[in-house]
């Protein structure tokens, strides 16, 4: 059951790489919960309608990351969301592979959503342009993350990805996002990003 990226799933990725573009970021994927089907039946991919920016810098505060999943994991509750995966982009251009804090987030998810996914972020392929996708997507399969093609199908819409990316990043629209960093500095600073989800929604 392949996850497929929203447009605000795939912008907000980009948009927290290219504000810290210096620092790892890493983030939750989260869809739109649905009722179980039985297990013989077609299973239709996972559409990840939005992402959650956690952290710049150091992403292995273990305290931290707990605090952080606990109140995503109410939110997502209340607003019948699922925590469906996990971003993450590295501090070293070229270095694109989950490391061990991406493979342990994940497993966490899995414990919750069997069919969880990584999603790292080629920042080495970052430009105002953002002309083709520049993430890789792993899923589990046999105890092993596996990287799996990345084409225009893994988007809901591609066409306006790139186009609602690129014109944020023109509009340095990256200065206002808030990731889960922010939001402990500040608890006033909102991590659903209500001002680039608008901002997405008025472009689309």
């Amino acid at each position: 059951m392949p996850i497929i990226l929203t447009t605000q799933a795939y912008c907000k990725m980009l948009l927290h790489a290219a504000k810290y573009p210096h620092c790892a970021v890493n983030g939750l994927l989260v869809a739109e919960k649905v009722k179980e089907k039985k297990k013989d039946s077609h299973s239709s991919p996972v559409l990840c309608v939005d992402c959650v920016p956690l952290f710049h810098g150091t992403l292995a505060l273990a305290p931290m990351l707990e605090v952080a999943l606990t109140l995503i994991d109410t939110w997502c509750k209340e607003n019948r969301y699922v925590i469906a995966g996990y971003y993450q982009a590295n501090e070293r251009t070229k270095e694109f592979r989950p490391n061990q804090v991406a493979e342990k987030v994940a497993a966490r998810i899995s414990e919750n959503f069997s069919e969880a996914a990584i999603v790292m972020v080629d920042n080495s392929r970052l430009t105002m342009s953002c002309f083709e996708p520049i993430v890789l997507i792993y899923d589990h399969h046999e105890n092993k993350w596996k990287s799996r093609d990345v084409n225009l199908d893994c988007f809901e819409d591609w066409y306006e990805a790139q186009k609602i990316t690129s014109a944020l990043l023109e509009s340095r629209s990256y200065e206002n996002l808030i990731d889960f960093d922010n939001h402990l500095d500040d608890l006033r600073n909102d991590w659903t990003n209500p001002v680039i989800n608008k901002s997405v929604l008025d472009l689309c």
